[in-house]
C-alpha cells in the first residue's frame, strides 16, 4: 500500500539535519562517489554526504528515474530526450544527463506512461 503522505504538495525530504528539499524543486541529482549533487530548478546546487543509491530509495516514490548510474531525474522537469549521437535526458533550464543504454528501454516505458507531453528530438 502506497503511503499518502508522499504525494501532498510541499512535502519535504530531509537530507541532513539542517537541510531539507522538496521532491518537485529537484531536476536532479548526480552521484559523486559518496556524495550526491543536487541541483535545484531555481539553479541552486548542493552536496550531501550521502550516496546515490541511498537517495533513490527516498526519491523514487516522487517520480524520479535512474537514468545512469551517476544520475536521476525527476520526470516533471523532462522536457526532451536525444536517442541519436549520445543518449541525452533534456531538463527544464537547459540542463542535460546521461541516459545509459541499459536502462534506455526502462526510461521509454516511463516516460511513455507518464502523463506530461515530451519532445522527441
Amino acid at each position: 500500500m502506497m503511503n499518502v503522505t508522499l504525494k501532498i504538495p510541499g512535502y519535504s525530504i530531509k537530507l541532513t539535519s539542517k537541510r531539507k528539499v522538496v521532491p518537485n524543486d529537484v531536476l536532479y541529482l548526480r552521484a559523486d562517489v559518496n556524495y550526491t549533487e543536487i541541483v535545484l530548478k531555481n539553479g541552486e546546487n548542493f552536496t550531501v554526504p550521502k550516496t546515490l543509491k541511498e537517495l533513490e530509495k527516498v526519491f523514487s516514490p516522487f517520480d524520479f528515474f535512474r537514468t545512469h548510474k551517476s544520475f536521476m531525474v525527476n520526470l516533471h522537469h523532462v522536457e526532451g530526450y536525444q536517442l541519436h549521437e549520445g543518449l541525452l535526458v533534456k531538463l527544464n533550464g537547459k540542463h542535460s544527463v546521461n541516459l545509459s543504454r541499459r536502462r534506455k528501454d526502462d526510461f521509454l516505458k516511463s516516460i511513455n506512461s507518464f502523463p506530461k507531453k515530451f519532445l522527441l528530438n
